[in-house]
């Protein structure tokens, strides 16, 4: 077997350990709701975690914070840390307008040394494996925040997985057969006519692969090879197949199951791993968020957020629109980013990025007469909802100043708005100022949920169709536009407006809790990025006699909880 031939392997290998208390090895599948997880094991997909279940771990949910993906996730529970981590992908208006994606190779050093105290989950001999962040492990392997630089990215045990011809040769054929296996998912879907559906090319069927079959695999052998050396006394790893199948077939299409069922029989061969270590290790299992299901804004409107948006501001207005590729959340990962293809990658984004931005203008002082005054708006409108329900927002065509900017960014179901030709974010005065018909325009479409802008006079104002929260006061006017989003919608929504580099205005799809579909601002059936729904019920499956850490909210809350028992465990 593939533990046997890995022990001679290791036992050459082999340091005599000194630790001799139990390691942690926690597993991360990415992306998977509790709801769905129980559905899994309800279908018999899961027999390993349904067994641990039952015989020794507690499952629990957890809430994630505003932005539910991977990294404000990871970073709160690598590291404790996740501020100023709007969403996956944000503008930063104070850095010549860089728009920054957590999933960048070249971004996540820059995020992980904003977010790192040294004080990471993995800093004492933990390893890092395929997640985005390292929890400051001096052992991270395919890390994106390493990835670049291959020394660190690089690891014995990955010698086992590379070298082994059996282990090599069994690799590739799985990775061919999950690329068949996608075609046919294809092919079955058009002739099924199964709504919604993205298309799907066999680009993103060498994708799934990597995601589905490469990773995991890398993620598999080299754990094992690390706990059987017993050197490791922490481990994380991300199981990313389910996440990206999910996201382009839909969070409970047959094709979800049987990654599901992979996914599995790893952690079976893990726990089988783990009885013929020297050493003994406890397993955690946990998912950084969940997913929402639903066609995209796109599709059922029949135009993005940035082009209704523009249709909602002066007709000249510059728009920079990003729609990402059907792979954008992976082509970083499988592109070999050496020093010199780096390099060449930065400075084309950079000769985009100036040639796009390369009129500025300083913040505007003075009103010039195209704008309407808001002493008008104030005397035509009772107060401020009665200007977000009376109002009719119609295509703007008034003319503007030179060179106005605006940058709309999808980011699951959360969308983000900013006006970049002020280097500031602008307030909900000054929207309403320089655009009246953007923010009743954005509120009456039935595709948004509520927005999220900062006032002057009254902090931040979570804004409905038909209500206002002003969430300092806790006081709500009209009808609470949070009402279907979670007890502790108001909470996230609070502390999530006073980050650096939000937008000047935050966007949040409807959520149907009838249904619970959301709409995605990118084109994923499958999605996650905001609030509404199983997106924001992840879960952990720990020791049933481990202490019950009671409520989890926030990613932070998940770090606290794995960090004292990864120290309890060294006083054991």
């Amino acid at each position: 077997s593939y533990t046997s031939r890995v022990s001679n392997y290791v036992s050459k290998e082999k340091k005599s350990y000194e630790q001799k208390f139990p390691g942690l090895i926690m597993l991360e599948i990415d992306g998977l709701s509790i709801e769905i997880l129980k559905e899994a094991i309800d279908k018999d997909m899961m027999p390993t975690l349904k067994k641990w279940i039952d015989n020794s771990h507690t499952l629990k949910k957890w809430e994630t914070d505003l932005s539910s993906q991977t990294g404000a996730s990871q970073a709160g529970i690598l590291h404790g840390n996740n501020e100023n981590i709007v969403a996956y992908r944000w503008v930063e208006k104070e850095n010549d307008n860089k728009i920054m994606v957590s999933g960048k190779l070249a971004h996540a050093p820059i995020i992980e040394k904003r977010i790192s105290d040294g004080n990471g989950l993995l800093c004492d001999k933990g390893t890092s494996i395929t997640n985005m962040f390292t929890g400051d492990s001096d052992n991270p392997i395919l890390t994106s925040s390493r990835f670049k630089l291959l020394t660190f990215s690089y690891n014995k045990s990955l010698n086992v997985v590379f070298l082994e011809s059996y282990s090599f040769q069994r690799i590739i054929i799985l990775f061919l057969w999950e690329i068949l296996v996608e075609i046919k998912s294809q092919i079955i879907h058009k002739i099924k006519n199964i709504q919604p559906r993205l298309r799907r090319n066999i680009i993103y069927a060498t994708i799934r692969a990597g995601a589905n079959v490469l990773l995991r695999e890398v993620a598999t052998e080299t754990l094992i090879a690390d706990m059987l050396k017993g050197e490791v006394n922490s481990a994380y790893a991300s199981y990313v197949g389910y996440d990206e199948v999910a996201h382009h077939s839909g969070i409970n299409d047959n094709d979800v199951w049987n990654v599901l069922k992979q996914i599995d029989l790893q952690f079976k061969r893990l726990e089988k791993a783990e009885k013929n270590s020297e050493r003994n290790y406890k397993f955690v299992v946990l998912s950084d968020h969940g997913q929402g299901n639903g066609a995209t804004f796109k599709q059922r409107y029949g135009l993005s957020l940035a082009d209704y948006v523009r249709r909602l501001l002066p007709d000249d207005m510059k728009t920079y629109n990003k729609n990402p590729f059907i792979s954008d959340h992976f082509k970083d990962a499988f592109i070999p980013e050496n020093k010199q293809i780096g390099t060449i990658i930065d400075k084309v984004d950079e000769i985009k990025e100036r040639d796009f931005f390369s009129d500025k203008l300083e913040n505007i002082k003075e009103k010039t007469p195209d704008f309407i005054k808001i002493e008008e708006l104030k005397s035509k409108y009772q107060n401020d909802l009665d200007y977000i329900k009376t109002h009719e927002s119609k295509e703007q065509t008034t003319k503007k100043a030179k060179n106005s900017e605006l940058i709309v960014l999808g980011s699951g179901n959360l969308g983000l708005i900013y006006l970049t030709q002020w280097t500031k974010r602008l307030n909900y005065e000054e929207i309403v100022m320089l655009f009246p018909n953007l923010i009743p325009g954005l509120v009456k479409h039935k595709g948004i949920g509520f927005i999220l802008v900062d006032s002057f006079t009254n902090g931040p104002m979570a804004i409905g169709a038909e209500g206002i929260y002003y969430l300092n006061t806790d006081r709500i006017e009209g009808k609470n536009p949070l009402e279907n989003f979670g007890k502790n919608a108001a909470m996230h929504l609070k502390r999530h407006n006073k980050f650096k580099n939000m937008p000047d205005i935050l966007v949040n799809s409807f959520y149907d809790p009838k249904t619970e579909e959301i709409c995605a601002f990118e084109e994923l059936i499958g999605s996650h990025g905001g609030l509404g729904g199983s997106q924001t019920r992840p879960f952990i499956l720990y020791p049933s006699n481990w202490e019950d850490p009671e409520e989890l909210i926030g990613a932070k809350s998940i770090y606290d909880f794995l960090k004292k028992e990864i120290d309890e465990l060294k006083n054991s």
